[in-house]
């Protein structure tokens, strides 16, 4: 009886630790920024132009961007994590399926780059699918 109290304090502990840690790096990475829409807010704007293309959720630590047509869906998840920036992709296509990327950055890595690193990708991925 008593090791499993011992287990689950030392599970505790853990995950306390954990979220605490989270909740700083969120609070030096994001929040002293304006948080999520406005420190990602060029990236955004760039992935919002498509006129479907809009902000469907916003969290302290992701923003989701979603683009729909009669029969395709774009989904572009922006996710803060420990000193990283990650952008997944999902692409849903009625003839071609799912597809879907993700892309690991340092999180003050410029987001211009980012922009031209995905651009990149998904025109070889566009020549892949149709060529």
């Amino acid at each position: 009886m008593i090791w499993i109290l011992l287990i689950i304090g030392i599970i505790g502990f853990v995950l306390y630790n954990f979220f605490r840690d989270k909740d700083q790096m969120l609070k030096r990475q994001v929040d002293m920024q304006g948080g999520m829409a406005k420190k990602y807010e060029f990236l955004v704007g760039k992935l919002t132009q498509e006129p479907s293309a809009k902000v469907v959720k916003v969290t302290r630590d992701q923003i989701h961007i979603r683009a729909e047509g009669q029969t395709t869906a774009t989904n572009f998840i922006i996710t803060e994590t420990f000193n990283k920036t990650e952008i997944e992709w999902v692409g849903q296509m009625a003839m071609l399926g799912k597809h879907n990327h993700k892309w690991t950055y340092p999180h003050n890595y410029p987001q211009q780059k980012m922009l031209d690193e995905i651009g990149e990708y998904m025109e070889w991925k566009s020549n892949q699918m149709f060529n």
